[in-house]
């Protein structure tokens, strides 16, 4: 009895410590998850009280369908899905290396961790500033190079999307370096050894042993990536603002204008619903995908 006494008490003071945190994810997730479905059903004006929230049933998701711009937006999305493999690859390259020891590769994780941590507005600003086409420094150096007429970059329909997806791989890539070290040095070092007494080179070590014992990993930084493709919006609004010509117009950007610009606060819930499936979908596929190539 004093044994069970004792285990209540600790079991009590356990939900005491999380409380706060679960109140918070009751209030800011949770409720917020049903009101924003909820809402997604009706007119809901942001700038209006709730009595003047009326019901249209599917009104705003058959809406969707007709939307041009929603399709431009998802479009475009798509369009920055071809940054995954980019960024996945180029953080696992990046972390071998930086796992062999190399001359200051505790200082350069980080330098590549920086920008996860640095304001993301002020580094939004710089990167502007930076790709000016005018007086930015990058283009400065590509004319002193011989370009003599370089990118406009994001004021360049055909630049613009390239522009914010490498200051997307830019931010994630100190993150995504990070994991990927902890995946490296997880193996078991044995299986090099084995490999390097059967004669076995880099390369080969590389391929048969090193991304097969981190395709867990890469699977995590896989999907990690492609949420963070859909949930982008913050970099598209203070470079582009969805321009030019709607080259950069995502979905993220459209739920924020949608919400907190016209304050059809209703018709954003609906995006971003769909939003939301189009991401399990995705995510579920890739579940389902990776019992082929992950290995535990």
């Amino acid at each position: 009895m004093k044994m069970n006494k004792n285990a209540w008490r600790e079991n009590v003071t356990g939900y005491l410590f999380i409380l706060p945190n679960l109140i918070g994810l009751a209030v800011f997730t949770f409720f917020a998850l049903a009101f924003s479905l909820t809402i997604s059903f009706t007119d809901w004006n942001l700038v209006g009280s709730l009595s003047d929230l009326h019901f249209v049933g599917f009104d705003n998701y058959v809406a969707l369908v007709q939307d041009k711009l929603f399709w431009v937006s998802l479009l475009n999305n798509l369009w920055f899905l071809l940054v995954v493999p980019v960024e996945t690859l180029l953080a696992l390259l990046i972390a071998i290396a930086l796992n062999r020891f190399v001359i200051g590769s505790k200082a350069l994780r980080v330098v590549y961790y920086l920008p996860n941590i640095t304001n993301m507005a002020a580094v939004l600003v710089v990167w502007n500033l930076l790709f000016h086409p005018e007086k930015g420094p990058v283009n400065v150096v590509l004319k002193s190079l011989g370009w003599l007429h370089p990118p406009m970059w994001m004021f360049d329909e055909a630049w613009s999307k390239p522009t914010v997806a490498l200051f997307g791989v830019w931010t994630s890539i100190g993150f995504y370096v990070l994991i990927y070290l902890a995946g490296l040095q997880g193996i078991n070092r044995e299986l090099y050894e084995s490999a390097d007494m059967d004669g076995a080179g880099g390369f080969k070590k590389l391929l048969r042993i090193t991304i097969p014992m981190i395709s867990p990993t890469t699977f995590f930084v896989v999907v990690l990536s492609v949420i963070k493709s859909f949930q982008q919006w913050s970099s598209v609004q203070i470079l582009t603002e969805g321009g030019p010509g709607n080259s950069t117009y995502i979905l993220g950007y459209y739920i924020y204008n949608m919400g907190f610009k016209y304050y059809k606060m209703g018709y954003a819930s609906a995006i971003a619903w769909v939003l939301f499936f189009i991401v399990l979908i995705i995510t579920l596929i890739q579940w389902k995908g990776q019992k082929k190539w992950v290995h535990y």
